[in-house]
């Protein structure tokens, strides 16, 4: 027979004014789809995200919202939780407000609640995670805790403030400049295109890397670079130092021609050995540390001769110079090769420099950040405290 003394779990949840109405099917499967035992694996807030879902399925005539839950809601658990709203007491849930307040008392208490929230306000990339995860599982992180008390512009300052360096950056610099000079929705926006690209391309790439890839950060990849061009420098020099000298005045040479006698020598090679010229051309030769070309043999009669007067024709005779002396002196291969290598060198080690200042700064940024979230967790605890020992007086 029916029982009348206590609460017959075997009848049910059975809330104040129960309602009947037909259950499809389709709305059927989709209540058992996602079924919450209350394990601590489950998450009772997107249990609950997906129970709304669910019951956008249906809308039966003549029957409100709230009751439409409660009649639903108890298809939607297994296992112990199940056993739970079953043992509820009878006649003592009115609505659909009260059942969602009990049940998240049970499976969400406050230190539940203090843990979800801390996710959200400390929330960290991971070393190896891209963009594309961080940012789903942030927004999960939302999900297990809607009842965070955050807005759009905080949720999106812990997000930022939790991202590795290298990943801030690539955002200021998508962003034209920071990041912070953008609005919320701006912000959120570029932050999705961001990550769903990202999402992308590691698609199109495969699932597989090709064998020693390695994925570096900045400072590593700068070092890796440094190294190799490092290699690549000890290879030209050895190149350089075992390569036969290069013959760079060769034309030089065989353009020069005697002013005197119009021959393929130089100038005052034509004199016979032993006349006053050869030995003016020899004494010329042995005094010309000194600069002075009126050597002890100096014939006066010389400074009328066309080919060795200083008069009018000094612009002549410069003229006539060779022409390698007039040129100016050209780098050896070695010597660019040696002046490019330093260039190089010395960008990369300010590029080294700055990335190491700029990781210094996040750090410091990430510590005062750090300290900031401990002191407001302090204070939400205690509000949250000083709530819950008013709801149970």
């Amino acid at each position: 027979g029916q029982t009348t003394g206590g609460h017959n779990p075997n009848l049910g949840f059975q809330p104040v004014n129960p309602v009947s109405f037909d259950i499809k099917n389709t709305m059927l499967s989709a209540l058992k789809e996602n079924q919450f035992s209350g394990s601590e694996s489950e998450f009772p807030n997107i249990h609950l995200a997906q129970f709304y879902e669910a019951c956008g399925y249906t809308d039966p005539t003549g029957v409100s919202e709230s009751n439409k839950k409660l009649r639903l809601f108890p298809l939607s658990l297994t296992g112990r939780a199940k056993d739970w709203i079953d043992t509820l007491p009878p006649n003592t849930i009115a609505s659909w407000d009260e059942l969602e307040l009990k049940f998240r008392e049970r499976y969400f208490p406050i230190h539940k609640f203090l843990e979800r929230r801390n996710d959200i306000t400390n929330f960290e990339q991971g070393d190896s995670e891209s963009l594309y995860d961080a940012w789903e599982r942030f927004k999960l992180c939302l999900k297990k805790c809607p009842k965070h008390g955050l807005d759009n512009h905080a949720q999106m300052q812990h997000f930022t403030q939790g991202l590795r360096a290298q990943t801030r950056m690539l955002l200021d610099a998508s962003a034209g400049g920071s990041l912070k000079n953008k609005d919320e929705s701006e912000a959120r926006e570029l932050v999705e295109d961001m990550a769903q690209n990202e999402y992308n391309v590691q698609n199109d790439r495969g699932a597989k890397k090709k064998a020693g890839m390695l994925e570096l950060d900045t400072q590593t990849a700068l070092l890796a670079q440094s190294q190799l061009m490092n290699t690549q420098m000890a290879a030209m020099l050895k190149h350089f130092t075992t390569a036969p000298a290069p013959q760079m005045q060769a034309n030089a040479v065989q353009d020069v021609k005697c002013a005197f006698c119009g021959k393929g020598h130089a100038n005052g090679e034509c004199f016979p050995a032993g006349s006053e010229q050869a030995m003016y051309l020899s004494n010329f030769k042995k005094s010309s540390t000194t600069n002075n070309p009126y050597s002890n043999t100096y014939n006066p009669g010389w400074r009328d001769h066309p080919n060795f007067g200083w008069g009018g024709n000094q612009n002549q005779s410069q003229q006539q110079a060779p022409s390698q002396n007039s040129q100016p002196r050209q780098q050896s291969p070695l010597e660019d090769a040696l002046a490019q290598f330093i260039k190089v060198t010395q960008e990369n080690f300010e590029e080294m420099k700055i990335s190491q200042n700029q990781m210094k700064a996040n750090q410091d940024i990430a510590n005062k950040n750090h300290e900031a979230s401990i002191k407001s967790v302090e204070t939400q605890i205690g509000q949250l405290s000083r709530q819950f020992s008013a709801t149970q007086n």
